[in-house]
């Protein structure tokens, strides 16, 4: 992905869409809602959604290149989150694969990003 492609692609589009599939399995199960791992899982990806926005909203290099990070550190959250929702039988295996994938690359696209960015420095 060059970094001009980021000018066509909304990323924080993404990560809302993923909180939002995230959120509609979870609406309907109040019983996993409950558990600890679940909450911390919705929390974190509302978060990482909240830290592509204002990274796209951004004027200035360094908050760009701090909501950046934080944005990935999330995801770094919500993978082992996923993977303990599994174990718990609190998430279909379907359902996380699909997940890890999708935050996967959303990964790789926040990371170009963020080296986009900083090599200009």
């Amino acid at each position: 992905m060059n970094l001009s492609d980021f000018l066509n692609e909304n990323l924080a589009v993404q990560c809302n869409d993923l909180a939002g599939e995230i959120n509609k399995v979870y609406q309907h199960l109040p019983w996993a809602m409950k558990n600890e791992a679940v909450a911390r899982l919705k929390r974190k990806i509302h978060q990482l959604a909240e830290e592509a926005k204002k990274a796209q909203k951004s004027q200035s290099l360094l908050t760009t290149q701090k909501h950046l990070q934080e944005a990935i550190s999330l995801i770094h959250e919500c993978v082992p989150l996923l993977d303990l929702c599994l174990r718990k039988i609190l998430v279909s295996e379907e359902l996380n694969l699909r997940w890890i994938k999708k935050l996967n690359d959303l990964e790789k696209k926040l990371s170009i990003w963020l080296k986009g960015i900083s090599s200009k420095h």
